[in-house]
């Protein structure tokens, strides 16, 4: 059948669990037709932060458990963190966050009201975690649709990311969790998750999915040949020298936000969760010897140093940890060198391309380069190695930034219905152009569209 233009909602929630982004897209996944609608977003409250990290910590701690055993099976590690999510979560509160009843205002009791209101006693439990998100996505959904003035039969599809608690594709692992069928049930549309699975299973790392997205949008608005960097809890590029899907290179290139926010938390004993517009970095100074200990320690991968290995390449945030030599540092000091780091980390990957093809137009995506160290460092190591170098915060070129992440979902829940390719070769190291993606039908049905897409296929 003729692929045409459907509606579709994109939704993310990235590796910081700061809270869900939305995103209305029309197209038919591909370049020339991507039409943006609207957008929103969701703060979590506190006492859902806290309690997403501590099951991002019992599904790793599980998870871990299980890899050194040999016994790497998914639902091996989801019933292990389910029977020990309680335990867990008090050793997280008070071991990883040096957390304190009444820190922050929030008591013990506070985490359970909240999950629970209408039974308090009831015990804390993954599932409910996991449901509570799913409901949350829902609840983001419906108030997209009301914004943007459509109705539950004039959307195709969602996009749903899910959220990320680990990810190890070398070891065939990737969890991230939210309940497909639930969510679709809940909003009436059908919804496509589990992006990555299938790229895992044919060989692929799983991420990074967004270069086809990147590439679609500097084709359609003639910005190639290109960079687009993304400054997340991690930071990935894609390089787009031209508008041929085969040559697309992306990958991960280190941190992003991710050991900056661990940072923070750590000397505020969780009082602060991130340094706010580079409040205490732009009062710190950069020390360079930590600096060089943080790429030769802070990321290694089975005993290789991940800056060494050449892409596609991608990491989990589990994989990067903070350095023993941070400690002498003063708050705003740690701070600058862990930003400086970050910047750093994406110049470097310009050695694994052509240095007589390095874009001179790069595009910066993603909430860290609100932190103006990380941004100021970026661009006065580009503009070392790269001559006339322009570096354009995406929203100064048309794009929207803080809706980005959530209209790629959009966009390849999209080619998944229509089963194009959602992964390639340059990007994940899959060994061929890779469909993906899991579809939910709602109990009430799918929209007209889909029905015959599925028919179809």
């Amino acid at each position: 059948m003729e692929n045409g233009p459907l509606l579709s909602i994109g939704l993310m929630s990235g590796t910081s669990m700061d809270g869900i982004d939305a995103a209305l897209l029309e197209t038919d996944g591909s370049p020339t037709t991507i039409y943006e609608h609207w957008q929103s977003s969701f703060t979590y409250p506190a006492e859902f932060k806290i309690l997403l990290k501590a099951a991002e910590y019992s599904i790793r701690k599980s998870a871990n458990k299980a890899i050194s055993s040999h016994k790497s099976n998914v639902t091996h590690i989801h019933d292990d963190a389910h029977k020990n999510f309680s335990l867990d979560f008090e050793v997280f509160l008070h071991e990883e966050m040096n957390w304190k009843d009444g820190d922050s205002g929030l008591n013990l009791r506070d985490f359970s009201v909240y999950l629970n209101p209408d039974d308090s006693q009831k015990p804390l439990s993954l599932e409910a975690i996991i449901q509570h998100s799913t409901f949350l996505h829902g609840v983001l959904v419906k108030d997209l649709m009301r914004k943007a003035g459509k109705r539950i039969e004039d959307i195709d599809v969602i996009g749903c990311h899910g959220q990320t608690f680990f990810h190890k594709p070398r070891v065939g692992i990737s969890i991230i969790l939210n309940d497909g069928q639930n969510l679709a049930d809940e909003t009436g549309i059908a919804v496509i998750n589990d992006f990555r699975s299938q790229d895992i299973k044919a060989g692929g790392q799983g991420a990074p999915l967004a270069p086809l997205y990147h590439q679609a949008l500097a084709i359609k608005d003639k910005k190639w040949p290109c960079a687009v960097v993304n400054c997340g809890g991690i930071a990935n590029i894609t390089i787009i020298p031209n508008d041929k899907v085969s040559d697309i290179l992306g990958f991960d290139t280190g941190p992003g936000n991710g050991l900056i926010d661990r940072f923070v938390k750590q000397r505020t004993n969780g009082r602060e969760h991130m340094d706010m517009d580079g409040h205490y970095g732009l009062r710190g100074t950069i020390n360079e010897s930590v600096l060089k200990v943080l790429f030769e320690k802070s990321l290694r991968m089975e005993g290789a140093n991940y800056f060494d290995m050449a892409p596609p390449k991608s990491l989990d945030i589990g994989d990067m940890g903070l350095i023993p030599e941070l400690e002498s540092l003063s708050l705003e000091d740690g701070c600058a060198t862990l930003e400086a780091f970050t910047a750093e980390s994406i110049v470097r990957s310009l050695a694994f391309m052509n240095t007589n093809t390095l874009p001179t137009f790069w595009i910066l995506v993603g909430g860290g380069w609100y932190n103006p160290v990380i941004r100021r460092e970026l661009e006065k190591g580009l503009k070392q190695r790269i001559d006339k170098v322009k570096v354009h915060l995406a929203d100064e070129i048309g794009w929207k930034s803080q809706a980005m992440e959530a209209q790629v979902f959009a966009y390849l829940a999209v080619r998944s219905l229509y089963k194009k390719p959602i992964s390639l070769p340059g990007t994940t190291k899959v060994p061929k152009p890779t469909s993906g993606g899991t579809l939910f039908i709602p109990k009430t049905g799918a929209s007209l569209k889909v029905r015959k897409i599925v028919q179809c296929t």
